[in-house]
């Protein structure tokens, strides 16, 4: 229970750490898109570039798995969507051509949300929040700040929640919810109480934000650019060409 979460911000001197958080941004909603289309050969060099990028911000590859893995078992029934069709007799038939394509919408999938991990494992809350209002102030009709608040709250409240997710899911394990064989109820056992934790949660947050006069009239972080930043801004446009590359 003591343990940092991996979704969520951890400290470092890493050079994602150093980085601009617009520039970390700008890279992850490039690369996000571009990987859309991307074939085998660019989700290679993708995959091979976080796994560095994971290496050099010292997070712990295999509890990050443990965290992620109900995405990891929706992303197993996309795979299964997606592979086995049924035929005129209703038997399932698998085609080697749609579990490569299934496989691929999985890893592309798989790649955005690492992206979206090592962002917030990378960056303080308060310079997402920074960044999101440099990028949104040009858009008209738009509060940036409203806006940059609600997104930090989001990246704010994930890794509480699923620390809650844990300790229920631990305390169930040891009152012997595994003797429960109907996976429904299960889940239903499981939802109930993590629900109750969000809302309270964020019931006590709200009451806390009124009574503290909290309002998006704040002084952000200031943001600079420095020539790794120039770097990186080329080596992500590099990444994005890849993409081309039958």
């Amino acid at each position: 229970m003591g343990e940092l979460t991996t979704i969520g911000f951890n400290p470092g001197q890493s050079l994602l750490h150093r980085l601009d958080p617009r520039t970390k941004q700008a890279l992850m909603l490039g690369l996000s898109v571009v990987s859309v289309w991307g074939g085998v050969y660019f989700l290679s060099i993708v995959s091979f570039a976080l796994a560095v990028l994971f290496r050099s911000a010292h997070l712990k590859l295999f509890q990050l798995i443990r965290e992620i893995r109900y995405f990891l078992f929706f992303l197993l029934f996309v795979f299964i969507v997606r592979t086995v069709t049924l035929d005129d007799d209703w038997m399932p038939v698998i085609s080697s051509a749609a579990a490569a394509e299934g496989l691929l919408v999985c890893w592309r999938l798989l790649v955005v949300v690492l992206m979206g991990i090592l962002l917030m494992a990378t960056t303080r809350i308060a310079h997402i929040r920074a960044a999101l209002v440099w990028f949104m102030k040009p858009v008209p009709f738009v509060d940036e700040k409203m806006l940059a608040t609600m997104v930090g709250l989001v990246v704010r409240f994930l890794p509480v929640i699923l620390t809650h997710a844990s300790e229920i899911s631990d305390a169930q394990r040891a009152r012997g919810i595994e003797m429960r064989k109907n996976p429904l109820l299960r889940l239903v056992k499981f939802s109930i109480p993590l629900f109750r934790r969000v809302f309270w949660g964020a019931d006590e947050l709200s009451v806390a934000m009124q009574a503290r006069c909290y309002n998006e009239a704040r002084t952000l972080p200031e943001l600079s650019f420095s020539r790794w930043d120039g770097w990186a801004m080329g080596s992500g446009v590099l990444l994005c060409l890849a993409v081309l590359i039958p």
